[in-house]
């Protein structure tokens, strides 16, 4: 007569222990990882050396990072689209094409382009995918950075399907992303570009434009 309390008990705790493991069906996967697991969209791309930069930018939106031989990193993920390794900058012609000279070109997993210009190296290959925070290259003084002071510069801009060169050099302002990233800050500069892109959507067309004109004035 005493077993059929005990039974009771034993029910009650396997349906409690069913009710449970049904609930866990329904919690989210991302409410099962701790805060300090989740991925790391942005960081600040320079680091080993203390780097600083001004408000402003000579003739467009850019920024000259001043920190000799501090590591390039990647600001976000994404794949290196174009790199350049050699110094062909002649300060008696100085060609448009060549004044960056040590060149990376990343387009993130954002849809923003990442140009960084005057490297004294280059770590990384077009084609090779990157990761928020892998080394991919050195500040330095190549290109016309060789008559005027060790630095890199960084520009974003929206992704072209033509080879052009002035929006490549920068199209947004960077500072107030490298401030916010310097700081652990997980803002985008997508959404700014994205506005920029419906009010000139002919961007690249007029730039690869621009490009070949320059070009030809070197030429001849």
């Amino acid at each position: 007569m005493r077993l059929k309390p005990r039974i009771n008990e034993i029910y009650k705790a396997m349906i409690t222990v069913a009710i449970v493991a049904i609930s866990m069906l329904f919690i989210p996967a991302q409410s099962l990882v701790a805060d300090d697991e989740s991925p790391v969209l942005y960081v600040f791309p320079f680091s080993k050396v203390a780097v600083n930069y001004p408000r402003d930018h000579i003739d467009y939106p850019a920024v000259d990072v001043e920190g000799c031989y501090a590591r390039v990193l990647a600001p976000t993920a994404g794949t290196i689209t174009q790199t350049r390794t050699i110094d062909k900058w002649v300060k008696e012609i100085d060609a448009p094409g060549t004044r960056g000279c040590k060149t990376i070109t990343l387009v993130g997993d954002d849809n923003v382009r990442y140009y960084f210009a005057h490297l004294g190296r280059v770590k990384v290959a077009k084609g090779q995918r990157v990761s928020a925070g892998d080394w991919i290259g050195v500040i330095g003084s190549s290109g016309n950075a060789r008559v005027t002071r060790c630095h890199t510069h960084l520009g974003m801009s929206r992704v072209c399907p033509v080879v052009e060169a002035f929006l490549l050099q920068g199209e947004i302002w960077p500072q107030k992303y490298l401030n916010a990233w310097r700081k652990g800050g997980q803002i985008s500069p997508a959404k700014e570009l994205k506005k920029l892109v419906k009010q000139d959507p002919l961007g690249c067309t007029r730039s690869r434009a621009d490009t070949r004109a320059a070009l030809g004035q070197t030429s001849g």
